[in-house]
């Protein structure tokens, strides 16, 4: 994409690609990602909510992370969750295009996505260790898996090439 071309589109998708909150579902994502979409449907987050006790699924403090996205009619932690609500970005022609699917909100997650629900202010028998967990949610071989932890200030890691 041209240089004038990502500063057009950021001055007419800027503002409402920061405020989206469409959610397109898990099953929008399925249609072009049907390996990572049967992959996410066997993990823990696919089913987060369940592991909710019922006198505790009112409770915001566990519902914002068992059920991010409850309001809006997805249970568990979905695709979304982590990669960022998909209305802009869902278009088949959209995430054909790198820069321009992360420029109108798509999230390439990493730790510090992962700490929002796993820190020290959530009840867990063991400390979070991403590295050891990322296993868990690789879904399809979408990502490659980092060797080291990242630290401070490094830029995201990059998906595997011809995976947007």
């Amino acid at each position: 994409m041209r240089p004038f071309g990502v500063f057009a589109l950021l001055g007419l998708l800027g503002p409402a690609a920061a405020l989206a909150q469409g959610l397109v579902g898990p099953e929008t994502c399925k249609a072009c990602h049907p390996q990572a979409y049967e992959a996410w449907r066997e993990t823990a987050h696919a089913r987060a909510s369940e592991a909710v006790p019922d006198k505790s699924r009112a409770d915001p403090r566990c519902g914002s992370c068992h059920s991010p996205d409850l309001e809006r009619g997805v249970s568990g932690v979905s695709c979304e969750a982590c990669h960022g609500p998909g209305q802009f970005y869902a278009a088949s022609h959209v995430m054909r295009d790198r820069e321009l699917s992360r420029l109108v909100g798509l999230v390439d997650p990493g730790e510090r996505t992962c700490l929002r629900c796993h820190n020290e202010s959530t009840p867990s028998l063991e400390r979070f260790d991403y590295l050891r967990r990322l296993s868990f949610i690789e879904h399809g071989g979408d990502h490659p898996r980092p060797t080291k932890k990242p630290g401070a200030g490094e830029p995201p890691r990059p998906p595997s090439p011809g995976v947007p």
